[in-house]
């Protein structure tokens, strides 16, 4: 019984295989004709790879034979001398037109607001540097450092360096601050 399931199996498969083959080769055959439809308009000479010629495979003897033979390989076409071949030739770049004078220098930081002119004859927030903010000890105040903001109390005031000493609330470290880095809190 199991060598009559095994034969089964093996006509099965060989059947499968014989149609899968006998498509594929169909599909081959279009494909060469329409390689040859190609090559005779495009003037190329098709030697012994025509549509016509092609081998037909026979179909497989018996079911115990799993090699399938290869198709002959076909010569690849050659372009007959009377078929010219165009390069293509990049044309040549007009030069740019130079402007006259240096070339613009390219800004770095911020971008100029429009209209700047106006909002600097309005009065500014910010402490200005002409009119120093007088700081008292044990004020609470402000400062910026890197991208943060604390908040501390004045320790000492140097008119002198415009700098101030605080301390910070947070952790009890002190700083020294230009007066233009310190607000009141």
């Amino acid at each position: 019984m199991q060598n009559d399931m095994k034969g089964i199996i093996q006509a099965a498969v060989a059947e499968a295989v014989e149609k899968t083959m006998s498509r594929q080769l169909e599909l081959q055959e279009r494909q060469l004709e329409l390689l040859g439809k190609i090559a005779q308009f495009l003037g190329i000479e098709s030697g012994s790879a025509h549509a016509a010629s092609a081998p037909k495979r026979a179909p497989v003897p018996s079911p115990a034979s799993k090699r399938i033979p290869a198709p002959a390989p076909t010569s690849t076409p050659k372009r007959t001398p009377s078929v010219s071949v165009r390069k293509y030739v990049r044309p040549e770049a007009a030069p740019k037109p130079t402007r006259a004078g240096p070339a613009p220098q390219k800004s770095r930081g911020r971008p100029r607001a429009a209209g700047r002119t106006a909002t600097a004859a309005a009065p500014s927030a910010s402490p200005s540097p002409e009119a120093p903010v007088s700081f008292a000890v044990g004020q609470e105040v402000r400062y910026k450092q890197g991208r943060g903001a604390f908040t501390a109390k004045v320790k000492a005031v140097d008119e002198k360096a415009k700098t101030v000493t605080a301390e910070r609330v947070s952790d009890g470290k002190q700083v020294v601050r230009p007066f233009d880095k310190v607000t009141p809190a």
